[in-house]
């Protein structure tokens, strides 16, 4: 009895200790922090955080959405819940060997376990569902307290048509497990609301879960992912040092106010015996620029609609997709084919520049996949191999995973992904934005070498055989981190980050190395204390530092986060990334250069019964090297640079 109370008293300690904050820090790398697909899969995660999953009733789909999980270790998370009849704590999972020290400071975060499962019987009624649903209603608001250069212009000589401030809006509701519904609205700064149908951009979905063979069925914006992302991976990109194993699996509702990378239709899972059998079509109007015959040069990506040449290019592109995906799975060993076809109602020309002879033609394309696997409890190996009809490429990326000991890990990878290949749902582990024209391989180590301690560290090469933007041969890099986690005592932690880049551009090979060094001091459950040192060199630059303090403190129904930062870069090269803390459901990872002070805190105030949550951001920015910031419309005349958020969240 004693050993199973120190085990719940040492895991209570560590799920109230571990924050949001502290998993960015853990799994966001500086190399891909400002990329818009990262921004968005943290922010699909920080809204999933916000609403844990009830472990005993969540789904393998619900559980393949964490992309930090394996399918070994969901695998185990079931099995357990099935011999125990569900868990009543979270600290059960560490009776499961798969589920290690790192994975449940991760699950703290997203899931629950609510001990009322065993007392009632979920009958699926329609009085039941509306007994037990749940409402959310948030709205955000940024307000700057500073002004750009582009609203002194009117729409018709390149200046912003609508106001500086952001809002959205969202609206989630929930019913047991079975019903999921979402609105949502958003108005980016710049963008104009009048004559531009209010807000900017419109999203929503209705889904359904479990209801006999049918294990999910979404109709309006959704996601998907499946095998390791080389044909349909929307929102979960995997990363080298992110701690992402793998794709989020399946299809899942669109949560946040993602404006590019989704599906808009209809998709469906059912299953039968062993298999699942995954049906989905979509229809979307993209934003592209036109060349001068009318066919589309650039799909583009930022969502922004504020000049009249912006406006000009919004949803001026059509594209109705078909695919599907069947997965088997038994005893360790799972297979599965993903393909899709799709058609653009404009013809695609990149144009004739050297790098972009490789980009997509045409208005019909496909793809297709084989993804497979095999696990045990010491040995893994998974992989998928995808072709392209385009241009007839391929796409391979396969891994292995050999848990030497308890203590120790090994995983090493190789990927090939043609010149010619190209899916545009694909996101898969590459150092370039697109699986296409890399090859590389990567060699990974995670290890706890003596008690408390727990270190990372892989080394990558990569190679590009097609010129890349603003080169004219083909290039190649290699990519250094390590990583050491050191738990002094109870209260008190190291952390030790080097990571070496050399990768060509186009003046030349370019080494970055970055170093990051953080301690942390936890004073009981509701004070925290961190202090950082980065440091960022390159060839032919000085070198850049940034100091941070941060504190975090929560008490009942008050939670404070903020940080006090000092940067000196001599060049936006050294740029240094510094995550801040910021409202529910966001995720920014600024950089800064140059000379200066930024300040950023949030507070959280909760309120009738935890119902009604207020939350309040202030941002303080000072240059001490310019005058002026920014350039083009985004130029703001002034050293100092503030701005207030505000949110408002009500559950019912």
């Amino acid at each position: 009895m004693a050993c199973i109370l120190a085990m719940h008293g040492h895991f209570f300690y560590a799920q109230n200790a571990y924050t949001w904050q502290d998993f960015v820090e853990d799994v966001t790398d500086e190399s891909y922090a400002e990329e818009q697909g990262w921004t968005e899969t943290m922010e699909e995660l920080a809204l999933q955080a916000d609403r844990p999953m009830d472990i005993n009733t969540a789904t393998r789909e619900q559980l393949g959405q964490l992309p930090f999980l394996s399918e070994e270790q969901i695998r185990d998370i079931h099995t357990y819940i099935l011999l125990h009849r569900g868990m009543r704590t979270l600290s059960e999972l560490m009776a499961i060997p798969s589920i290690d020290f790192r994975t449940r400071r991760y699950l703290s975060l997203f899931l629950r376990a609510d001990p009322a499962v065993f007392e009632r019987k979920d009958t699926l009624t329609l009085r039941s569902l509306l007994r037990h649903s749940r409402h959310e209603f948030a709205s955000r608001i940024d307000i700057p307290l500073y002004y750009r250069l582009g609203y002194s212009y009117p729409p018709h000589s390149g200046g912003y048509a609508g106001s500086p401030l952001y809002h959205n809006v969202r609206y989630h509701l929930s019913a047991r497990n079975h019903v999921e519904a979402g609105l949502s609205a958003e108005k980016d700064p710049g963008e104009p609301f009048r004559g531009n149908r209010g807000w900017d951009s419109y999203g929503g979905y209705l889904m359904l879960r479990n209801i006999r063979r049918l294990r999910s069925v979404v109709f309006g914006d959704y996601k998907m992912g499946f095998g390791e992302g080389l044909v349909v991976n929307s929102g979960f990109p995997t990363g080298k040092s992110g701690l992402m194993n793998r794709p989020a699996q399946g299809i899942r509702a669109k949560r946040g106010t993602d404006e590019t990378d989704y599906f808009r239709g209809a998709a469906t899972v059912v299953r039968v015996g062993n298999v699942d059998l995954t049906a989905w079509v979509s229809h979307r109007r993209l934003d592209a620029t036109l060349n001068a015959d009318g066919t589309a040069r650039t799909i583009l990506r930022s969502g922004l609609h504020r000049t009249e040449t912006e406006l000009s290019k919004k949803r001026n592109l059509g594209s109705t997709l078909t695919g599907g995906n069947v997965q088997w799975q038994h005893q360790g060993l799972h297979l599965g084919v993903t393909g899709y076809f799709q058609r653009f109602h404009r013809a695609l020309s990149p144009g004739d520049a050297l790098y972009r002879k490789i980009y997509p033609a045409g208005r019909n394309f496909g793809a297709a996949s084989l993804s497979y696997g095999y696990a045990r409890p010491w040995f893994s190996v998974t992989g998928e191999t995808a072709y392209s009809t385009e241009k007839g490429g391929w796409a391979t990326l396969n891994r292995a995973t050999w848990k030497i000991s308890p203590d120790y890990t090994l995983t090493g990878s190789h990927r090939f992904y043609s010149y010619k290949y190209y899916s545009f749902y694909a996101s898969a582990l590459s150092e370039n934005s697109n699986v296409q024209n890399e090859s590389g391989a990567m060699l990974r180590m995670d290890a706890t070498p003596v008690e408390r301690l727990t270190v990372m560290l892989y080394i990558d090469f990569f190679y590009n055989p097609w010129p890349r933007y603003n080169l004219d041969h083909s290039s190649s890099g290699q990519e250094l981190l390590a990583r050491a986690d050191y738990q002094l005592n109870r209260r008190n932690s190291l952390m030790l980050r080097y990571q070496l880049k050399r990768k060509e551009q186009g003046d030349g090979l370019q080494p970055h190395h970055r170093l990051r060094l953080q301690y942390t001091r936890r004073q009981g459950q509701h004070w925290q204390m961190q202090s950082l040192l980065n440091l960022h060199r390159t060839a032919g630059s000085s070198l850049g530092w940034a100091l941070s303090q941060r504190v975090r403190m929560k008490h009942d129904r008050l939670s404070l986060s903020s940080i006090l930062t000092y940067f000196h870069t001599p060049d936006y090269r050294t740029r240094i990334f510094i995550y801040e803390p910021l409202l529910s459901g966001m995720y920014r990872y600024p950089s800064f250069y140059g000379h200066g002070l930024r300040l950023s805190a949030a507070v959280h105030y909760e309120l009738w019964e935890r119902r009604l949550r207020i939350e309040l951001l202030y941002g303080l920015l000072r240059y001490t090297d310019r005058s002026v910031q920014g350039t083009g419309m985004q130029e703001i005349r002034s050293p100092w640079k503030q701005d207030i958020s505000l949110q408002l969240r009500l559950r019912i």
